[in-house]
């Protein structure tokens, strides 16, 4: 695994990298949701046009991904938007244990991204 940029800032508390590294392994790169559309999220939340400028392009993301990123906006965005259309949509494409981890691995994802930038480091999600 290659270093993370913010795990020189984290390392400085190494108990705080040490719980960090635990969710990045248990969470964010593996458990019951693809790595995959844990990373297309993160995307999202960096603000990546290739992902953002087509967030419901059918062509471009399956249901599943696109579901995942309209949760992602509401998490990120606009609580508001997670209306009983978003979890109907949700509960079709995502078991509840993966709705869990999805929520918890974008929480996660979006508070790491603003703190960083607050230390100006930033973390883009693999392309």
């Amino acid at each position: 695994m290659s270093a993370h940029s913010g795990d020189v800032i984290r390392a400085r508390a190494p108990h705080v990298l040490e719980v960090y590294e635990e969710t990045r392994r248990t969470v964010l790169e593996s458990g019951v949701v693809e790595p995959e559309l844990k990373e297309l999220c993160a995307r999202y939340l960096a603000q990546d046009p290739n992902v953002v400028d087509h967030a419901d392009d059918p062509g471009r993301f399956d249901e599943r991904q696109r579901a995942s990123l309209a949760w992602a906006d509401a998490i990120a965005y606009d609580s508001a938007r997670a209306d009983d259309a978003l979890w109907e949509r949700l509960h079709s494409a995502l078991t509840e244990p993966e709705l869990v981890e999805l929520g918890y691995s974008i929480a996660i994802t979006l508070g790491q991204q603003h703190w960083l930038a607050t230390h100006g480091v930033s973390e883009q999600p693999s392309a």
